[in-house]
């Protein structure tokens, strides 16, 4: 049997969240989605990452080198936009495999790349993505 339970809280020193409610059985099972309104700082670096991602994709679609690609000065301002830019290069990944690849292992030093996919790209985002989802940067 479930039931859904709709609470709001505020997030604790240290990032932690509490949950209590009288209804809640002691040692019971439950499933928390934790939902955060936007911000505006959050949709400008949105903003500022469709932008340099614009320019890069331009500046870029002749070019064969990947590492050329990396290279390129836009490219270069998202991954120094840190992981602010993950969830927002997962988001491209999932709409439009491309090479994203360099910048989320500078920004997160992962890689959930097998072996057998490097070099297949739908293979190597869809990697990123489930990697994303794992780590609840992109539902």
């Amino acid at each position: 049997m479930q039931a859904a339970l709709k609470l709001h809280t505020t997030v604790q020193p240290g990032h932690r969240i509490e949950v209590t409610d009288p209804k809640l059985p002691e040692g019971a099972d439950v499933e928390i989605t934790v939902t955060l309104p936007f911000t505006s700082e959050q949709t400008e670096e949105a903003r500022r990452f469709r932008s340099l991602a614009e320019v890069w994709h331009r500046e870029t679609a002749a070019l064969s080198s990947v590492s050329q690609m990396a290279m390129h000065p836009a490219y270069q301002e998202i991954i120094g936009m840190g992981r602010d830019a993950v969830p927002l290069i997962l988001k491209e990944l999932q709409q439009t495999p491309g090479h994203w690849f360099w910048a989320l292992r500078a920004i997160t030093g992962d890689d959930p790349v097998k072996p057998e996919h490097r070099g297949r790209v739908r293979e190597m985002a869809a990697a990123w993505v489930e990697w994303g989802k794992e780590r609840g940067y992109i539902s």
